[in-house]
């Protein structure tokens, strides 16, 4: 610096007129005017070149990594979700099973561990659980399904007494439907999603990974009743995914002439290589689900569908079921000549669902959230499991309080349902303030009262005048005086 300052003060007069001269052209032509139009466009440009991801770190030192999710990736906002609930009359809930109706044994490696060799019993819903998914599948307006990769007598151990409960095991490779009790009420009727087919690529899959399980110190072998697993989780994280990458090309070149998938998954809770049989995920059976909703209910396009997932093993789901809902919004927005929403995020899997719009209505609200806030093709979180029991139990509450209100087209709706709830023909009413106000006196799961009961089916006229006397309003007044606020529901979430 004092260089510089001995520099300035001795300057010569001809080094002097250059330097002002250069400094003269620069803000004679660099104006203010021309550095605000500068600032403008920009701006402008920056609003063109709009980057949709927002980026988050985890982790620290070398587990550290940027994460990219949309910026629309927002918490899943339950007011909302709980009006469209309210409003609709055709729901489809497809929720997965470990880490989002109950706490992931994935996340303790010991646990998992002694869970894959069966050394430990799987964790089991809560009681409050069991109790929301009851109350959600009394419901006649629901078809709710629990789509998990476990197995069979897993899901049947715990979820089989739930009646009108959908149930899909084995990533939907085995299918329970609503309502597929034997005669006996206790024991599930199983369908399969892909054929019966040559098996014996299990035992060629599990003999070449005995080779990488014992050079491979913590890794293990899994086998389910329909897929092969070489878990690395418990391995050395550098050695074990160099392993699996090998033992992924080993299977891919013995096993080419088979109809199986080989699948290197779950980096980030460990890893894992799995052969299962091929075209079976959970967005091939979300889509058979929706394509038989008309045979499962009396109406024949959904207006609401809820889809929750915590894993990779739910994306394939969650994608699906956001592109059948992105298609109804889009021609929704191109009759009324609206501008276009913005393309889907890169985490959605690109799948035609164009296939499905007959099983859709033309109001349909679709939701899908993963439990944990982390890069999905969902466009919604919630934090943990209790988030989820919380805002299951609202939409109980609400549809509750639905049912409270029933006009003859609810009761025409619900005649003949194989979902549950009552069964009623219906003749001429004389008197609406009559049938209103029985169909108000109801027990607290929801159920409509009659002659201290449910009402029951093929009620005619005459025997419907005969129950119980029941209370009839006088008056207009008194009609609608027992009408509760509609915006109390709020109050549930």
């Amino acid at each position: 610096m004092a260089n510089s300052f001995h520099q300035a003060l001795n300057v010569t007069d001809d080094e002097r007129r250059r330097r002002l001269s250069t400094a003269l052209e620069f803000v004679t032509r660099v104006t203010t005017q021309r550095w605000a139009h500068a600032v403008l466009l920009d701006l402008k440009a920056v609003h063109k070149n709009m980057d949709f991801n927002k980026y988050s770190g985890a982790g620290l030192g070398l587990g550290y990594r940027l994460l990219g999710m949309d910026r629309g990736f927002n918490s899943l906002d339950v007011g909302i979700l709980g009006k469209a609930y309210k409003h609709s009359r055709a729901r489809l809930i497809l929720m997965d099973y470990g880490g989002t109706i109950l706490s992931n044994d994935n996340l303790d490696n010991l646990s998992r561990y002694q869970v894959a060799t069966k050394s430990r019993a799987y964790t089991v819903p809560t009681d409050r659980m069991i109790q929301t998914l009851k109350d959600l599948c009394c419901d006649w307006r629901n078809i709710v399904f629990v789509v998990s990769g476990k197995e069979r007598h897993s899901l049947t151990s715990t979820l089989s007494d739930i009646p009108n409960l959908g149930l899909a095991a084995e990533h939907g490779m085995f299918i329970s439907w609503p309502g597929s009790l034997s005669k006996t009420g206790k024991k599930r009727i199983w369908e399969t999603l892909v054929p019966d087919q040559d098996r014996s690529w299990r035992s060629i899959a599990i003999t070449i990974m005995d080779v990488y399980t014992s050079r491979t110190h913590g890794s293990y072998i899994e086998e389910t009743e329909m897929k092969v697993l070489w878990q690395y989780r418990d391995a050395d994280p550098e050695f074990g995914y160099l392993q699996a990458r090998e033992l992924e090309d080993h299977l891919s070149n013995v096993l080419r002439t088979f109809s199986v998938d080989i699948l290197h998954g779950g980096v980030e809770e460990g890893g894992f290589v799995e052969v299962r049989p091929k075209g079976v995920n959970k967005g091939v059976v979300a889509l058979h689900i929706l394509k038989n909703v008309p045979k499962m209910s009396t109406w024949e396009k959904i207006d609401f569908a809820l889809v929750l997932g915590d894993d990779h093993c739910d994306e394939p789901m969650l994608s699906v079921m956001r592109q059948v809902g992105r298609r109804v919004i889009d021609a929704r927005r191109a009759s009324k000549r609206e501008t276009p929403l913005p393309p889907m995020p890169s985490t959605v899997m690109q799948v035609d669902v164009s296939s499905f719009d007959e099983f859709v209505s033309s109001r349909l609200e679709t939701f899908t959230a993963t439990v944990g806030k982390k890069p999905s093709a969902a466009a919604s979180y919630v934090n943990d499991v209790d988030e989820v029991q919380e805002f299951l139990d609202g939409l109980v509450k609400v549809g509750m309080r639905v049912q409270k209100f029933n006009s003859s087209v609810d009761l025409r709706g619900m005649s003949s349902t194989p979902m549950g709830g009552s069964e009623l023909n219906h003749g001429l009413v004389s008197n609406p303030f009559m049938l209103r106000d029985s169909l108000v006196q109801k027990g607290s799961n929801g159920k409509l009262s009659g002659n201290g009961g449910m009402l029951r089916s093929s009620v005619s006229m005459g025997n419907f005048l005969n129950t119980e006397p029941t209370k009839i309003s006088a008056n207009l007044n008194e009609f609608l005086g027992t009408i509760e606020d509609e915006e109390d529901e709020n109050n549930f979430f």
